[in-house]
């Protein structure tokens, strides 16, 4: 479910690279005018809106196993949309959910406001009667390279953090162990945390831009009205209660709810998550 979103379209990938045949995959998404790599491939695409519970359960007949991947939608809303998601699997005849979770979910005093629908969302798949594992990825390496020209012309790394750390991780590593999980045995009602290798302050994120970039980048610990100023600007049509869901999402940084790391992913892929540097060099195609 949500197959063309950024992750849900690696991990349809990432299964077809470990050999899944396209005619066993269904991708199912609220646009499918959006999956035409997947359709070239030969994957069955569904069309299936959180908010429809007909289409829903059109989409998921015939389907053994689900990988739920949440929207970005208001926290109300998720939730709404989280039982829509596992009631039609359920009536669909689903046997077990793969639910990609958020670090912060064992955290009910987190400071992230989008926290409350991880806190439902486990809790209803837990108690759906299908069988489930729980994925909590940690926070995307990805954004940070798409922002590295931006971030790079500002010559500054602005956010309202003062000392937390996060142990960020790339959507390929988090993709390669939804796939490991889906097709290995022994993961029935298991809860993984999925992170990068270290947990790194955001001036140590900074000091790993300018020497992949040769710029000079430098953090700057800015409030919560200056990092939603740098929000919009450029940008007027980002919505303010996603404005407002980032800003929770910073305190909870420093609140150090971000920056556990484990070697979950190594054990379920048999590799490690790749490391910053490293991923900014290929993504920015720096030698």
């Amino acid at each position: 479910m949500a197959a063309t979103g950024h992750l849900g379209r690696k991990v349809v990938h990432a299964l077809l690279d470990r050999g899944v045949g396209p005619t066993d995959l269904i991708a199912s998404c609220r646009t499918p005018e959006k999956a035409r790599d997947m359709l070239e491939h030969g994957v069955t695409v569904h069309r299936a809106d959180y908010e429809d519970p007909s289409s829903l359960a059109a989409a998921f007949r015939e389907t053994e196993m689900l990988v739920i991947v949440p929207s970005i939608a208001p926290v109300e809303q998720r939730i709404l949309q989280h039982f829509n998601a596992l009631e039609a699997a359920k009536d669909s005849g689903v046997k077990r959910v793969v639910f990609a979770s958020l670090a912060t979910a064992a955290i009910t005093s987190s400071k992230f406001a989008v926290n409350p629908f991880f806190l439902y969302a486990e809790s209803k798949l837990r108690l759906s009667g299908m069988d489930w594992t729980i994925l909590r990825n940690n926070l995307y390496l990805d954004p940070i390279a798409e922002w590295v020209p931006e971030l790079v012309e500002m010559g500054r790394f602005p956010y309202p953090v003062k000392e937390g750390r996060v142990a960020y991780v790339s959507r390929d590593d988090l993709a390669r162990a939804t796939a490991a999980v889906c097709l290995n045995r022994g993961h029935s009602g298991k809860v993984y945390e999925l992170s990068g290798s270290v947990g790194l302050s955001m001036p140590e994120v900074a000091e790993i831009i300018s020497r992949v970039t040769g710029r000079s980048v430098l953090f700057d610990s800015v409030t919560e009205q200056e990092y939603a100023d740098v929000c919009r600007q450029g940008n007027e049509e980002v919505p303010g209660y996603l404005i407002e869901i980032l800003i929770t999402l910073y305190r909870a940084v420093d609140n150090c709810e971000f920056g556990n790391v484990t070697d979950h992913i190594e054990r379920l892929t048999a590799a490690p998550p790749e490391d910053v540097e490293s991923y900014l060099k290929r993504s920015l195609r720096v030698s």
